[in-house]
């Protein structure tokens, strides 16, 4: 990424769609948290529903898979 595109993409107030030279989509790139994303996290760190790590979700799938 060159400089203007970092400037470009640290001035962005909302989600930035990323594309390859052949405009093919990679991905985007979130700018930030939003009320509701802060919101939505506290209530769920709140909550006595179980949680899984990275590892636990990815072995689960990898079973699910086979």
């Amino acid at each position: 990424m060159d400089e203007a595109q970092a400037r470009g993409l640290s001035q962005a107030k909302g989600e930035v769609e990323i594309r390859d030279h052949a405009g093919r989509h990679l991905g985007y790139v979130a700018h930030g948290f939003t009320d509701d994303d802060i919101r939505l996290a506290r209530e769920r760190a709140a909550s006595s529903a179980p949680r899984f790590t990275t590892a636990e979700v990815l072995n689960q799938l990898s079973v699910l898979a086979r």
